[in-house]
């Protein structure tokens, strides 16, 4: 199985490697160039639903906020992308520990119904605060000093999506992902055998709001600039989906979930105005007929 998945993983690794070169038309490239965001986005939420366990709606606000503090920065202080990239992941890693050291000693529906209030807040907040964000008209950024075609660029959003798997592949094959599988097997067995179970928790909510930041200061740059309705509470359910389709606690799974989710919508370009349909209706399939994803369930099947 391990042979398989490895062979496959490199078969589409160098189909994205080589794509450049087999399609020189932007709009494909962008488009990859979305998915490798929307798989930095669907991985690092996995940390926190797949791995821990716990069930987060505001990925998008992380997201949101790692654009803005890099769209911000390049304002005010002229900052290229190279300084706006570990700041976004900063200040949205601040922000995912204050939220989180309330939020975390909350269970099930009461966490997720805090984090969608965060994500409201943090939605009010883009667009309300206009001196600082620009509100509805949001803000505009210059291309990243190098990259500034769509072949380059596309390079270096490769790059940062390859070494977010790398990371949260090295984090579920530590003793911390073993913290966190425990904690999302068995909480309470968990704490009885020693184990801080807040902090474990804490931890992959803290490591996901960094890399979701990430995500979003390359986000900015691809499309250079940042809005407020492009972090609403809709994205974040967008990124939950492509978590549980993929299949929650495989890594794997996400970047399918990635890849289905935002190829979709151009394959079906014509039925635009009953996309959020199709896209429940694919939800409900998939919860009924394969509750641990597409990954999961290969998984399971090739272990019976």
């Amino acid at each position: 199985m391990r042979r398989s998945l490895a062979l496959t993983l490199g078969a589409l690794l160098l189909f994205f490697v080589l794509l450049p070169l087999l399609a020189a038309d932007g709009y494909v490239l962008s488009v990859a160039v979305t998915i490798f965001i929307y798989a930095m986005l669907a991985v690092s939420l996995d940390l926190v639903l797949g791995w821990a366990g716990q069930f987060s709606f505001a990925h998008a606000a992380f997201f949101g906020i790692g654009a803005y503090t890099a769209a911000i920065l390049q304002r005010d202080w002229n900052a290229g992308f190279w300084s706006g990239l570990p700041a976004g992941m900063a200040v949205a890693a601040v922000c995912g520990l204050l939220l989180g050291l309330p939020a975390l000693r909350l269970r099930g529906h009461f966490l997720s119904i805090v984090t969608i209030a965060f994500q409201t807040i943090v939605y009010l907040g883009l667009t309300q605060w206009t001196s600082l964000t620009g509100g509805q008209n949001g803000l505009s950024l210059t291309p990243v000093a190098g990259f500034e075609s769509i072949g380059r660029f596309y390079y270096l959003a490769l790059g940062l999506s390859l070494v977010t798997v790398l990371i949260g592949w090295a984090l579920t094959h530590s003793r911390l992902g073993q913290a966190w599988q425990a904690v999302r097997d068995d909480e309470t067995l968990a704490r009885a055998i020693g184990l801080n179970t807040t902090a474990s928790k804490l931890s992959a909510f803290v490591i996901a709001a960094a890399l979701a930041g990430a995500a979003g200061v390359l986000v900015a740059y691809h499309i250079r600039g940042v809005t407020p309705n492009d972090y609403t509470i809709m994205t974040s359910a967008l990124i939950v989906s492509m978590v549980v389709v993929g299949g929650r606690g495989t890594i794997w799974g996400p970047l399918l979930g990635a890849i289905v989710f935002t190829a979709l919508p151009e394959w079906l370009s014509f039925t635009a105005n009953y996309r959020l349909i199709i896209y429940g209706l694919l939800m409900i399939v998939m919860v009924i007929a394969l509750p641990e994803g597409v990954v999961g369930a290969w998984q399971k099947r090739r272990r019976a």
